[in-house]
């Protein structure tokens, strides 16, 4: 699958780990996030219907604590854990930092 665009190579370790997990309990999987491999496709391992990509990508915008984009909301996207990943890093890259705390 070639990238799309703005979404060129993988995400960090991290971040796929932390997808993995977050799809694991939205979705209420009874699996390890051992079990679930990079390349996996996530639409394979579990349904995906309207309502569990809306759980999923909910709990992916709380846990990364950014906005998925509306035109990146795709089945294509959502289920690619590897361009997932380095979609979330570029958009966290993105966010401002946190303001500084002022005494």
């Amino acid at each position: 699958m070639e990238p799309l665009p703005g979404m060129a190579g993988v995400g960090s370790r991290e971040t796929l780990d932390r997808i993995r997990r977050v799809f694991i309990e939205s979705l209420h999987l009874n699996l390890n996030a051992e079990d679930l491999a990079y390349s996996d496709k996530l639409d394979e391992v579990a349904a995906l219907d309207s309502v569990a990509v809306l759980e999923f990508v909910a709990a992916l915008e709380k846990e990364f604590e950014i906005t998925l984009e509306p035109e990146m909301l795709t089945l294509e996207v959502v289920r690619d854990l590897q361009h997932l990943a380095a979609y979330i890093d570029e958009r966290s890259a993105q966010r401002p930092p946190p303001p500084e705390n002022q005494a």
